[in-house]
């Protein structure tokens, strides 16, 4: 049973550390969520702040200045103060209690309605002063009007309201929030949006994957500060909405996007209050209020007087209502009081307006607050502040001790915090803090004043660089959330430090090192176009300086062929990069970088159809990897090499390697060897090992291990491995053993799967299934449609190991339509194929395929003809040992024999499957006897080729019902 605590309009779920308002989530951090359930437990009882502290961070040293901050986020969550509590109330040098009566329900697990989920959107809005009518009027706008954009100055509080009419809506549809303050470029416009929505795209179409992706389901984008971004968002808005009609955009700026059909609400300053009233009066103003409460949470307890009141309302006044630089004026309330900072603030507007005070613009008046706060700082923190502000984002004691030049950091944040000029947050993990990005816009002026902003920069880029070199295995050992939440806040920090590095100012060769160190950061987030950008940044650095860095140049080229393993474009470059990866590797004799380069030169060649290059290039891996500093690596040899026997058509041999490998490799922690050669190996083992055994006979175990690979792959979360088992085992094998339901069960979910991550090749592959598919259901014509588009686009590629096999589909999609001279030139193009490059895995079907085209072939001999290509199927099949094509083409034998060469006993009682093989078999030989000798089938002996094939890619492979004549 789970436990509810129920308190007015609350209910809080221990068990699940969530707080609801009207059975819907509040979003709460967990520290705060924690404070609250201990106060609740000990309702009516004063808890003192050491005992709070000592309850919540039981193993840390915390301020209780900490607790004071969090003990106002509850209070501004559940719409309490400390003036009038109704629930949490101070007791002065004591500590705090839950004064409201609590109702304990117990409920069965699950029971409830669930909260709505909104993805990529936390909405702490808090309380909200002065803007309930505005954001009734957008929430009913928004349902009406497609694109709506909240303007108004710097820290008016647009993104408040924003978040306020979010939190309103009350639409089935996703809701993504995406932050554009630290987007440097209009170019990255789609490439922040598709990443916001997890869709990893390598395609130049980003747009396009964005508009298939949102189509699935009515959706609300948030679209926040883009005010320096205005002309990109507006195009960039137009074309979203004329493909997705189901979409909303809610965007803020500083100006009007002025896009096609956009309405805009501009945000006024908040309501001022008249210069002479009584403090109960003067509490009507949204100004005062939000003043009164920014000045409670930081003294821990503050209430309006008379006295205060004039000084109040004149500073409110001053700031022009604008509801960032209130809350940076009740901030200072720490030090000095509200008489003192009225006349400062007013000293201060004075020497920044002097000449031309009639002309201020707004975002002046802002300006002025910072001026003013910056001032009255000593200069050493005056320093640190310009120097914090190269952090484009979160940033931690120790990232900031390595940027300050001077200091004890611990006292520069905690006075910086307490002035309001430094943000933090302790909610979660380790405390963490950020400046405001009007007050990093600011001190980094200042940084720039002080001439110290390359020295600073450095700094900051030196110590990205000792983050990232240490950080490479939790990258890839930590679950996807918790790497998502402490790692992905430094791609701001990253993009930035970049920009400078590789600038005019910056320092070049730094900017390599970086950039070679956050590879893994970069693959990770899916953001390769970027990384790519960097990377020939850093090549063209170091190719013009020969022998500088050629380790970081050989980790450089070997990042520049990583992507091109996935899409369908350009894949000599990918080859390339790759071969001067290996050339620099073999001469630093990096086995490492060696064996990487060569596992992709393999793959290249598999997607090829070179098997006979394959072939040489794996016994290249196995004779490098005993010398790997990784004894695994041995043992992945024996997988490329099993896999490349099941392309020869060594079936058997394969299944023995695959199985020994199995039993042999243990995947290393934290998936080192899916970072080095991509898949997952016990993933990529098993879809060969799977196929193999269906070519062996032996369909359910074949299905079986399907399943339980399709089982780990999602168990261990590797989402390329996951498609590579869909593409290559699940559904051609589903076709193959005739499980039709089965087969647009595994092409549905690869379909789905590729277009979320952008694999271009298998999503192609998805369509080869799906036409084969057509074709068993009676639409030939479809399925001609569809491979005509996808084999071109593989060919384009150099994705051309499961061509063979989707040209016998086309090939029997054709004969089916009666076109059997185009049927036959398809057939006989994917033959010659397997004669000249030595592919002979699918090759026994292709003739069997042909021999049912023969078989309607009005020209003389056609039936011989027919006869011939299943004798030779047979023969190929026997000679690989594939007894699942054998038995395709001992049926169609049966059908093509005279009716007298089998038996009645064979005919009305069917033997069991070995025995009615050994039948068929006796009766095809003796069928052969009778023949000229011109026309027998050649000695099994002889090889029609031999070949190697790497498991880069799978074609699907499809059981055709026999066709009796």
């Amino acid at each position: 049973m789970a436990v509810e605590l129920e308190f007015g309009p609350f209910t809080v779920i221990p068990s699940r550390r969530t707080l609801l308002r009207d059975r819907r989530a509040v979003p709460l951090g967990s520290r705060a969520v924690d404070i609250l359930i201990h106060l609740i437990a000990h309702a009516g009882e004063i808890r003192t702040n050491s005992e709070i502290v000592k309850h919540v961070w039981p193993d840390t040293f915390v301020d209780e200045a900490n607790l004071r901050v969090h003990i106002s986020v509850i209070r501004r969550t559940l719409g309490d103060t400390q003036r009038d509590p109704r629930f949490i109330a101070n007791i002065p040098g004591r500590g705090y209690s839950f004064i409201c009566p609590v109702t304990k329900r117990e409920v069965g697990e699950g029971a409830g309605e669930s909260p709505r989920c909104l993805d990529g959107l936390g909405l702490g809005t808090g309380r909200i002063f002065g803007r309930e009518s505005v954001v009734n009027t957008i929430a009913a706008q928004i349902d009406r009007f497609r694109l709506l954009t909240i303007v108004g100055p710097g820290g008016i509080g647009k993104t408040t309201v924003a978040r306020a009419v979010v939190a309103r809506d009350r639409s089935e549809g996703l809701v993504f929030w995406i932050d554009f303050s630290s987007v440097t470029g209009g170019h990255l416009v789609p490439t922040v949006v598709a990443s916001a929505l997890g869709i990893l795209s390598r395609t130049d179409n980003i747009l396009r994957e964005i508009v298939l992706h949102l189509r699935t389901r009515p959706a609300l984008i948030v679209l926040d500060s883009c005010e320096h971004l205005v002309g990109s968002v507006a195009e960039f808005v137009e074309s979203l909405l004329a493909e997705v009609p189901d979409l909303r955009i809610l965007a803020t700026s500083r100006e009007p996007l002025r896009a096609d059909g956009e309405r805009v609400h501009r945000i006024p300053p908040l309501e001022l209050p008249p210069a002479t009233l009584s403090a109960r009066e003067a509490m009507a103003s949204p100004a005062v209020q939000l003043f009164v409460e920014r000045a409670d949470a930081c003294l821990g307890h503050y209430e309006l007087t008379d006295q205060d009141t004039p000084y109040v309302t004149r500073i409110c006044g001053q700031l022009d209502g604008i509801a960032l630089a209130i809350e940076l004026a009740a901030g200072r309330l720490e030090t000095i009081g509200v008489q003192t900072l009225a006349q400062s603030l007013s000293d201060c507007f004075q020497v920044l307006t002097r000449g031309r005070r009639t002309a201020l613009p707004r975002h002046q008046t802002l300006r002025a607050t910072l001026d003013w706060s910056y001032m009255i700082l000593p200069k050493s923190e005056q320093a640190a502040l310009a120097e914090l502000s190269v952090f484009r984002g979160w940033f931690g004691n120790g990232a900031a001790a390595a940027v300050l030049s001077e200091g004890r950091v611990e006292d520069v944040l905690a006075s910086l915090v307490a002035k309001s000029l430094v943000t933090v947050d302790a909610s979660s993990g380790p405390t963490r803090y950020r400046l405001l990005d009007t007050t990093r816009l600011y001190a980094s002026e200042k940084l720039v004043d002080m001439g110290d902003a390359d020295a600073a920069l450095t700094r900051h880029a030196g110590h990205l660089l000792v983050f990232f070199e240490g950080a490479e295995d939790e990258l890839y050992s930590a679950p996807v959330p918790d790497w998502t939440r402490d790692y992905a806040q430094h791609t701001s920090d990253l993009r930035a430090a970049l920009d400078w590095a590789f600038s005019k100012q910056g320092d070049p060769l730094l900017g390599v090192r970086l950039t070679v160190a956050a590879l893994p950061f970069f693959y990770r987030l899916s953001l390769l176009d970027e990384c790519l950008a960097w990377v020939t940044h850093a090549i063209t650095y170091l190719d013009a300086r020969p022998r500088l860095d050629e380790r970081s140049r050989m980790k450089l080229y070997a990042a520049l062929g990583w992507p091109q393993i996935c899409p369908t474009e350009a894949p000599e470059h990918g080859i390339a990069a790759w071969s001067t990866a290996l050339r620099i590797a073999e001469g630093m004799d990096d086995i490492d970088h060696q064996l990487r380069a060569t596992w992709a030169l393999w793959v290249d060649a598999i997607n090829r159809a070179q098997p006979c290059l394959g072939l040489t290039i794996t016994e290249r891996f196995r004779a490098l990897a005993p010398s790997s500093f990784d004894p695994a690596d041995a043992i992945i040899g024996k997988r490329l090499y099993g896999a490349t026997l099941h392309w020869l058509g060594r079936h058997a041999e394969a299944r023995d390697q695959l199985r020994q490998m199995l039993d042999e490799y243990a995947e290393p922690p934290g998936g080192r060897h899916s970072v080095r050669f991509q898949f997952d190996q016990n993933v990529t083992a098993r879809i060969i090992l799977a196929r193999s055994t269906w070519m062996l006979g032996h369909e359910e175990e074949a299905l079986r291990e399907v399943e339980d690979t399709l089982a780990y792959a999602n168990k261990i979360q590797h989402d390329i491995s996951l498609a590579c088992a869909l593409a290559e085992a699940a559904c051609p094998l589903s076709l193959l053993a005739g499980r039709d339901d089965l087969a647009r069960h595994y092409t549905s979910l690869l379909k789905e799967h590729t277009r979320a991550l952008s694999l271009d090749v298998w999503n192609c592959y998805a369509d080869c299934f799906e036409a084969e598919i057509a074709l068993r259901n009676g639409r030939p014509g479809d399925c001609v449609r569809l491979l005509s588009t996808s084999l071109p686009a593989l060919r384009k590629g150099g994705f051309i190991l499961f061509q063979t096999f989707f040209q016998s589909v086309a090939a029997r999609a054709l004969h089916e339509m009666g076109n059997l001279a185009e049927a036959l030139e398809a057939i006989d193009s994917a033959i010659a194929h397997c004669a000249s490059s030595g592919e002979r895995w699918c090759l026994a079907e292709l003739h069997r395929v042909k021999g049912t085209i023969l078989l309607d072939d009005k020209l003389p001999g056609a039936r011989d003809r027919a006869d011939r290509s299943f004798r030779r199927a047979l023969a190929e099949a026997r000679r690989d040992g594939a007894v699942a094509w054998e038995r395709s083409a001992n049926a169609d034998l049966l059908a093509l024999s005279p009716p007298s060469r089998v038996s009645r006993t064979e005919r009305r009682e069917p033997a069991p499957l070995a025995k009615c093989a050994a039948r068929l078999t006796s009766s095809i030989h003796e069928r052969e006897e009778s023949l000229p000798i011109g026309n027998r089938l050649p000695p099994i002996g002889v090889v029609v080729g031999m070949a190697s094939c790497p498991p880069a890619s799978f074609p699907r492979r499809v059981r055709q019902p026999t066709r009796a004549r």
